[in-house]
C-alpha cells in the first residue's frame, strides 16, 4: 500500500463563537496522539502541554502544531484502527499509545507505513520489536526491576525476599523474573515465590505462605498494575497474617488510589517511578511542574511527565530536521542525547529503548513522596 506523506495541512475551519467561519492561511504540522483514559489519562495532559508550549515558542520552525487525539481505552484493536486513521489524515508521527499491549500492535502499523512512533507509558522491551520506527520514552521493565533488586540489597540491606506475581500479566511476570535474577545474583535469597490471578480479592493463601517463612523475609516484591496489589498489601498487614517485611513495587504503584485502597498498610513501602514533582528537579523539570500545575491545578505524576517528554522529544527532533519527512524525523528522535525535560534521557540504545532517569518513591505520612533519583 502506498501512502502519501503530507507534512502540513492548511487550516480553513476555525469558527467564531457565533458560528461564522474564519479562514486562516496558516499551515499546521500534524502529530497523532493515542491515549487511554481514564487510567493513566494524564499522558494527555502532558502531551497537550508540550504542544501548547511549543506553539507558543513558534511551533516547528514557524509552523503551528496540530495535535490529533484518539482515545483507545486500552484496546489494541481500537489503537491500530486509530493509527491507520491518523496516518491517513496526514500525521508525520504518533505519540503513544499508553500500554504495551497496544504499542505492540500499533508499532506494526507505524512500521508498515514508515511513520515514527514514540510511546508514552509502555515499559515492555518487546514494544520496539516491530521495527525501527518505534521508540520508547519510558524506561523498560528489566531496568526498573533491576534497580529495585539493587535497592533492596544495597539500601535496605535485605538478605531474603518473597515475590508475589500476577499470573498471565506480562508486566508482573517480567518484573518478577528480573528481580529474582538480580536479587540472587547479588547474594540475596528468594525464600518463596507466590502467584495470584487478576481479579483476586482474597490473598490469604499466598500471604500465609509468605508469613510462614522462617526466618521472616526482609522484603516482598509485588509488581502489580491493577487494584489487586494494594489490597494484597492491606491484607498482609492484618493481625491475622502479620507480615512486617518492607513491600517493594514497580511503576504500576503510581496510582492515585494506592493509599485509599491499602490505607496505612502501604506506609514505608518503596516503588520505582518515572517522575516526582518533589524530587531533585532540573531547571527544565521545575518549569514543567510550574506550567503543568498552573494549567491543570494539580501537580504532574509519572504518566503526565512521560506524555510531556515523548511529545517534546518528538517536537525537538522535528525542529532539527531540514525536510520534515517521517524518515528524517525518526532518525532525529533516535539521535536524541542528553535530553532534559520532565525526566532525563541519556540516549536511546540499539533497541530504541530509553536509557534514562528513574525515581524511587516511598509512602510516608499517608502520602506518596520522593525518596531517591537515579541517573544513568
Amino acid at each position: 500500500m502506498s501512502v502519501l506523506f503530507l507534512s502540513c495541512n492548511r487550516v480553513q475551519q476555525a469558527v467564531t463563537p457565533d458560528g461564522s467561519e474564519i479562514l486562516d492561511d496558516k499551515e499546521t504540522i500534524k502529530i497523532g496522539f493515542i491515549y487511554s483514559p481514564p487510567d493513566p489519562g494524564t499522558t494527555r495532559n502532558g502531551t497537550e502541554l508540550a504542544v501548547a508550549l511549543a506553539n507558543e515558542a513558534g511551533g516547528i520552525n514557524g509552523q503551528p502544531i496540530e495535535l490529533l487525539i484518539r482515545e483507545s481505552m486500552k484496546d489494541p484493536l481500537l489503537s491500530t484502527q486509530h493509527a491507520e486513521e491518523l496516518i491517513a489524515a496526514g500525521v508525520l508521527a504518533i505519540v503513544g499509545p499508553d500500554y504495551s499491549s497496544e504499542a505492540l500492535e500499533v508499532g506494526g502499523v507505524a512500521q508498515r507505513h514508515g511513520i515514527p512512533m514514540i510511546t508514552t507509558y509502555p515499559t515492555n522491551p518487546k514494544v520496539t520489536e516491530s521495527g525501527n520506527y518505534t521508540l520508547m520514552a519510558a524506561y523498560i521493565d528489566p531496568y526498573q526491576a533491576g534497580i529495585m533488586a539493587n535497592f533492596a540489597i544495597q539500601e535496605l540491606g535485605a538478605l531474603t525476599a518473597a515475590v508475589l506475581t500476577e499470573t498471565g500479566n506480562a508486566y508482573s511476570e517480567g518484573l518478577s523474573n528480573v528481580f529474582v535474577e538480580d536479587f540472587t545474583a547479588q547474594g540475596g535469597k528468594i525464600a518463596v515465590h507466590q502467584f495470584y490471578e487478576m481479579g483476586t480479592t482474597n490473598f490469604t493463601e499466598q500471604l500465609t505462605t509468605i508469613a510462614a517463612v522462617e526466618p521472616t523475609v526482609d522484603v516482598v516484591f509485588l509488581p502489580g498494575l491493577g487494584s489487586e496489589f494494594p489490597l494484597a498489601v492491606k491484607q498482609a498487614r492484618s493481625d491475622d497474617i502479620g507480615i512486617s517485611a518492607i513491600f517493594l513495587g514497580g511503576d504500576g504503584w503510581d496510582r492515585p488510589d494506592l493509599v485509599e485502597i491499602a490505607e496505612t498498610a502501604v506506609e514505608g513501602s518503596f516503588f520505582a517511578n518515572h517522575f516526582s514533582p518533589e524530587g531533585q528537579l532540573t531547571e527544565n523539570a521545575r518549569q514543567f511542574v510550574s506550567a503543568y500545575t498552573e494549567k491543570y491545578g494539580i501537580a504532574p505524576n509519572g504518566p503526565a511527565a512521560l506524555g510531556y517528554d515523548a511529545a517534546t522529544i518528538l517536537i525537538e527532533a522535528m525542529r532539527r530536521t531540514t525536510d520534515l519527512t517521517p524518515a528524517a524525523i525518526r532518525d532525529q528522535i533516535e539521535a536524541t542525547q542528553d535530553y532534559r525535560g520532565a525526566t532525563i534521557l541519556s540516549h536511546f540504545d540499539e533497541n530504541r529503548h530509553a536509557v534514562k532517569s528513574l525515581v524511587i518513591n516511598t509512602v510516608k505520612d499517608g502520602k506518596i513522596q520522593f525518596h531517591q533519583l537515579i541517573i544513568p
